[in-house]
């Protein structure tokens, strides 16, 4: 059996490209807002054969300063940054076609960017500055699109020349790609991009298949401060059982989220599967022990049955043995829904929320709380 980490690095979400990248900023526009100052950064990832370029909305609290920085929410949004907010003055990405189009399973089907505001339910924006936090977004569509096309555009293109079937056994796959820009700009807050944000204290958060990615991101990089997951089901929080989405099924419809050698993995799963984990295949627990003793919040929602949260709360309790008194403090039957679950002496929380696959205040409130607890 592999160490955890060395199979979801080589065997499941895959190994980013050799190459140095180098990266560079420039701010856009910066004005005011509720509860604060807003500003839109370029930023430039540069590797051997390209540039891969994206478009950060900041959000600063009242009183951040260089010398009082203030910890901040780092994760990507689905949409583009105008989708977050109904504020004008936010620009809509540009992707390499001069403007963010959405791929709907073909190259060819392509339809103009969402309307401003869709999504802003999502963010909170004012909620979390209110509290003292920065927020950091981009849209995980200026990596490319969803689809095996992603792997004909920049990030992977400035560093690989492999299209989806020529990528080596481990090479990464779009969750890969998508936790490796977290940590760019990760980077980029390290190097002063945002002096007004402290950078020891960054927190990766993420919905849905980018809720998996903010676990990947924490995993692979101890940097980050705190690991939020939200919804995030097969392969991010959730136990692999039979229940909801499974690996093989995500294998099937969406291979281009992980390394090649993922497809081995998924038949094992699904060839050993008698109502129990396969002892010799590290699950989801194991992987989220691995951000241990750092903060983590798992979230979940009651009907949101094909991220089966009942799993995302057994994958949280299972993983809470690795921290110091986790196993104890989280022990108890699947909580009902509006329960948030918040040991006092254990950087862990969880909650279930009533309700379907999304984001709302609720989940802002809960983070929140969980951040000033254990993060500010």
């Amino acid at each position: 059996m592999l160490p955890t980490l060395e199979h979801y690095t080589h065997a499941v979400f895959g190994t980013p490209p050799a190459g140095d990248v180098a990266v560079t900023w420039q701010v856009l526009e910066e004005g005011r807002c509720d509860d604060g100052l807003r500003r839109q950064v370029r930023l430039d990832l540069t590797g051997p054969y390209g540039t891969s370029r994206l478009t950060l909305l900041v959000h600063l609290p009242a009183g951040a300063t260089a010398d009082a920085p203030a910890p901040a929410f780092c994760g990507m949004n689905f949409q583009g940054n105008h989708v977050c907010t109904t504020d004008p003055q936010v620009l809509v990405p540009e992707g390499d076609t001069g403007d963010l189009v959405q791929y709907l399973g073909s190259a060819d089907v392509l339809q103009p960017a969402p309307e401003r505001g869709a999504q802003q339910h999502r963010w909170s924006f004012d909620l979390v500055t209110a509290r003292g936090y920065a927020s950091v977004t981009w849209c995980y569509r200026q990596m490319g699109p969803e689809g095996p096309e992603i792997f004909e555009q920049m990030p992977h293109r400035m560093l690989s020349s492999h299209t989806q079937d020529e990528r080596d056994r481990d090479e990464w796959g779009s969750i890969g790609i998508w936790a490796w820009s977290m940590s760019r700009v990760l980077d980029a807050l390290v190097a002063g991009m945002v002096p007004e944000i402290d950078p020891s204290r960054v927190i990766a958060h993420g919905h849905s298949r980018l809720g998996k990615t903010a676990i990947w991101a924490g995993v692979s990089d101890p940097r980050f401060a705190a690991v939020i997951s939200n919804n995030s089901g097969c392969l991010g929080a959730a136990v692999s059982r039979n229940v909801g989405e499974i690996p093989e099924v995500l294998d099937r419809i969406r291979p281009y989220w992980f390394a090649p050698d993922f497809h081995h993995v998924s038949e094992r799963w699904l060839a050993t599967y008698d109502g129990a984990k396969d002892p010799q295949l590290p699950d989801q627990p194991d992987l989220m022990a691995l951000i241990a003793p750092r903060p983590l919040y798992v979230a979940s929602a009651s009907a949101d049955h094909n991220a089966d949260p009942e799993g995302e709360y057994l994958g949280w309790q299972q993983a809470s043995a690795a921290w110091d008194g986790g196993a104890a403090a989280t022990a108890g039957p699947y909580p009902a829904p509006g329960t948030i679950l918040a040991p006092e002496t254990v950087p862990l929380g969880y909650h279930l929320r009533e309700g379907e696959h999304n984001v709302y205040a609720f989940d802002w409130a809960a983070w929140l709380d969980f951040a000033d607890r254990w993060v500010r």
